[in-house]
């Protein structure tokens, strides 16, 4: 009896183990210089990280159709003195248009249209691509979004058309 029972719980463990299996597919590459690193992710078919964004108070109401950015997720975090921080989300999955934007040093925090229409301008002056050098990058960001240079830590996650998710940091 105990050799049937044992035999029956044997394809369950390994369907259990099998499940928790965390096998993602990555390549990732760091180059690390004065300062800043660059992690690539090239082609990242992580099913995760495509999951849509649900929350109706970020979706806008512009048509996706009518954004071309060389980027389809844009996440910038800027960290300043005495905790203070510059936010912006923009994200389109193809069906919808989601953005947030959280000031501290002013603070005011946006989410939806009112949030996509404080930051379009910026958005809409940025020309990098994934085979922009780090540091162009963060001057452009900077400048863009006319942000203080007198940041601790300027971190950027931009996922390209292409699939691509590149990862911006920089600590002074």
């Amino acid at each position: 009896m105990k050799l049937f029972k044992g035999i029956l719980v044997m394809p369950l463990l390994l369907g259990a183990l099998y499940g928790c299996n965390n096998n993602d597919t990555k390549t990732e590459n760091d180059v690390t210089g004065n300062n800043s690193t660059v992690d690539e992710t090239t082609k990242n078919n992580n099913t995760a990280n495509n999951t849509v964004n649900d929350n109706e108070d970020e979706r806008t109401k512009i048509k996706v159709e009518d954004v071309n950015y060389t980027f389809t997720e844009f996440d910038l975090d800027v960290e300043y003195a005495n905790d203070k921080s510059y936010n912006i989300e923009y994200e389109n999955d193809g069906n919808y248009i989601y953005a947030e934007h959280e000031d501290e040093v002013k603070g005011v925090e946006y989410k939806g249209d009112q949030a996509y229409d404080n930051f379009v301008k910026a958005l809409e002056q940025l020309t990098f691509d994934e085979t922009t050098s780090d540091d162009d990058v963060r001057n452009e960001v900077m400048k863009a979004f006319a942000l203080d240079e007198n940041y601790k830590t300027f971190e950027l996650e931009v996922k390209f058309k292409n699939g691509e998710v590149k990862h911006y940091h920089h600590t002074k």
